[in-house]
């Protein structure tokens, strides 16, 4: 943390700005470990809680370098899958999802109004406690936590980093040249469950996120 945070005060000197918003970015492997969620680093050792980097101290870090004044958003992205085969999984199959709901009954849509401009749809979705950020930090997660992350067969990247960086360079934009958060997700969720669902069928990736702010603009485009 106080690396990071030299880190901070150096280029706010040098770019002479008062504040400076975060974007970052961890990609690895995940598991369960004594019933928390955690990242695998490459010499984790079972027999100790402390080689494993505890989700929940992520938080607490980000929360420190977050109480900084010269620290404004901090947006996460976390292309980490949680059910790293080498550990036990924790994996539900769409089929299994659907056939949950279908228990649970259909519900009524309400028809859209004619002449009205469509808004960028928040959707709906139901966050892991387990993995739930602090309200002031946004959270994107490649996959849920009863889920796979794939790697994309054509590129060097995931499916999800693939298309974040797609959407982070303008993709994702609705024309008017400024990103929000929102925006971004929704061009992720979909491209990388479209994709996914194609090729796994009955397991597809469907990413999550987290903000107490989807209209935040997270930059303008040129």
């Amino acid at each position: 943390v106080g690396y990071i945070k030299d880190k901070i005060i150096s280029n706010l000197e040098y770019s002479q700005k008062d504040t400076v918003d975060l974007l970052i970015y961890i990609s690895g492997e995940g598991t369960t470990y004594n019933g928390k969620k955690v990242i695998i680093p490459f010499d984790a050792n079972l027999s100790k809680s402390s080689s494993f980097y505890f989700v929940d101290d992520l938080y607490n870090n980000l929360l420190k370098i977050q109480s900084m004044p010269d620290v404004g958003e901090i947006t996460l992205f976390m292309d980490v899958d949680f059910n790293n085969p080498s550990f036990d999984q924790n994996l539900i199959k769409t089929v299994d999802i659907v056939e949950e709901k279908g228990k649970k009954g259909k519900k009524n849509k309400k028809k859209k109004k004619k002449g009205k401009k469509e808004k960028e749809e928040e959707p709906v979705m139901v966050f892991p406690k387990e993995i739930m950020p602090p309200e002031s930090i946004t959270a994107f997660f490649a996959s849920n936590t009863t889920q796979l992350s794939y790697d994309h067969p054509d590129y060097n990247n995931s499916f999800f980093t693939y298309f974040l960086l797609k959407g982070l360079k303008g993709e994702a934009d609705n024309g008017d040249k400024s990103l929000t958060i929102l925006e971004l997700y929704n061009y992720v969720q979909k491209n990388v469950e479209d994709k996914t669902k194609t090729l796994y069928n009955d397991l597809p990736q469907v990413p999550i996120m987290y903000t107490s702010n989807p209209d935040r603009v997270l930059y303008n485009l040129p």
